[in-house]
């Protein structure tokens, strides 16, 4: 990557980023699959989260639906913060519905 100029570097990380949206993994995950340095990735995600300036992508929305039981109602929600985002995940959640809002969230932050 040394030989490359600062338009390709960002390029190649942005079709890193993608692929790390895409994968489900964690950062920490993805990094160790793709033989990356956390350090750079996380690097990268800030340096091209800050190169989108605020209202210029488009918003989308995620259906969430939940079910609940009576065990389930004396339980607290755990509430998750990405950024300004906050979102509360109560008992019998489906995981991979949380996975996809995760995602959407963190590419929009």
């Amino acid at each position: 990557m040394s030989g490359m100029s600062h338009r390709e570097k960002r390029e190649v990380w942005r079709q890193r980023m993608a692929a790390f949206y895409d994968s489900g993994l964690s950062a920490s995950q993805f990094c160790a699959e793709h033989g990356l340095k956390p350090h750079q990735f996380w690097y990268w995600l800030r340096r091209l989260r800050n190169e989108t300036a605020p209202g210029t992508h488009d918003t989308t929305f995620v259906s969430v639906v939940t079910t609940s039981s009576p065990s389930d109602a004396g339980r607290s929600p755990l509430t998750l913060r990405i950024g300004s985002v906050e979102i509360d995940v109560r008992p019998g959640y489906d995981a991979s519905t949380l996975a996809e809002l995760i995602r959407l969230v963190m590419h929009v932050c």
